[in-house]
C-alpha cells in the first residue's frame, strides 16, 4: 500500500472508530454481558466459490472476552476466503474500560498500537509500530466538541517516518442528536469521504447510510436497514442489488447471517456459535 494511500486509510478508519455507526452486523453486544457471553467463533461456507459446496465449511473468526465482556482477542482467518494469512488481535484495557493496547499478528509480523485518551473519553493520540520498528507513526487528534458535547470536528495528524498527513473530518447531527453526516477532507480541504445516516430518533436505530468515496478512486454505495418487532437487524439492502439477512436464536444472539449477490444467489453462510461464563 502506497504511503499517502495508507495515511488516508488511517484517517478513514478513524472516523469510523469514532462514529461507531458500522457495527450493523447484528451483533448485540450488550447482550453479551446480560447473557454472560465469553467467547464467539464463526464458521463461514462460501458456496459461490469453484470447488465449494454448502457441505464446506471454516472457521474464519474467533471473539474472547474477559469477565467484564471487553474484547481481549480475536482472530480472522483469511484463508477461509480464499486468501493469504490471517489476522490476530490482543486487546488490553485500562480502569475506564479503554483499549490502550493492541498487540496484532499478521503475515508473520507483529504490531503494536498505543491508544491514549483526552478528558472526553475520545482517543486524541495513537502510536503504531512494529517488531522491527518500521513503518512506526503517531497518528494526533484535536477534537472540537459542540455545546452538546458531540464530536464537531477533528483535526487529524497522521506522521510515518518523514511524511505527514493532514485530515479533517467533520460531523453533524441531526435534532435528536443522532448522527447525520461525516465529512472527510485533506489538508486543502479538499472533500474526500462524504457518509450520511439516517436514525430512528428515540431507539437509535440506523434505517439509511451512504458512503461517496473521492480517494483513490470514485463510488457511491447507499444501503437499508431492516428490523423487526423486537428491534433485531434482520436484513441490510444495498444500492447495488447485494444484500444480508439474520437470523436469532431463542436468546436473541444472531445465530445465521446469509449474503447474496446481484444474481439473488448465496455467496456465504455464517454460523455464529457462544460460550458462556454464567452457566445457562
Amino acid at each position: 500500500m502506497k504511503l499517502t494511500v495508507k495515511l488516508i486509510f488511517i484517517a478513514i478508519i478513524f472516523a469510523i472508530q469514532i462514529t461507531d455507526t458500522f457495527g450493523q452486523d447484528g451483533i448485540d453486544t450488550a447482550l453479551f454481558n446480560k447473557l454472560g457471553i465469553k467467547k464467539m467463533w464463526v464458521y463461514v461456507k462460501l458456496p459461490i466459490l469453484p470447488r465449494k459446496t454448502m457441505n464446506d465449511s471454516c472457521k474464519s473468526e474467533i471473539y474472547e472476552y474477559d469477565s467484564l465482556y471487553r474484547l481481549t482477542y480475536e482472530n480472522n482467518k483469511l484463508s477461509c476466503y480464499g486468501w493469504e494469512g490471517s489476522h490476530e488481535n490482543f486487546n488490553t484495557y485500562n480502569s475506564k474500560n479503554q483499549l490502550i493496547f493492541t498487540r496484532q499478528n499478521s503475515y508473520g509480523k507483529t504490531n503494536f498500537t498505543k491508544y491514549y485518551y483526552n478528558t472526553n473519553g475520545d482517543q486524541e493520540k495513537i502510536i503504531y509500530k512494529n517488531q522491527d520498528n518500521n513503518d512506526s507513526g503517531i497518528s494526533l487528534n484535536i477534537f472540537k466538541y459542540n455545546k452538546q458535547k458531540k464530536v464537531e470536528e477533528v483535526k487529524n495528524i497522521n506522521i510515518f517516518g518523514l511524511d505527514t498527513a493532514i485530515f479533517f473530518i467533520k460531523y453533524s447531527y441531526d435534532s435528536f442528536e443522532n448522527l447525520k453526516s461525516v465529512l472527510t477532507y485533506n489538508n486543502e480541504m479538499k472533500l474526500i469521504k462524504k457518509e450520511t445516516f439516517e436514525f430512528t430518533p428515540i431507539s437509535k436505530k440506523l434505517l439509511e447510510f451512504s458512503t461517496e468515496k473521492k480517494v483513490p478512486s470514485e463510488s457511491f454505495s447507499k444501503g437499508w436497514n431492516y428490523y423487526n418487532t423486537e428491534a433485531q437487524l434482520i436484513k441490510t439492502h444495498y444500492s447495488n442489488n447485494t444484500w444480508t439477512e439474520f437470523v436469532y436464536d431463542e436468546n436473541g444472539l444472531l445465530n445465521k447471517a446469509l449474503s447474496y449477490n446481484m444474481q439473488g444467489k448465496l455467496n456465504s453462510l455464517k454460523l455464529y456459535f457462544y460460550e458462556y461464563i454464567k452457566k445457562h
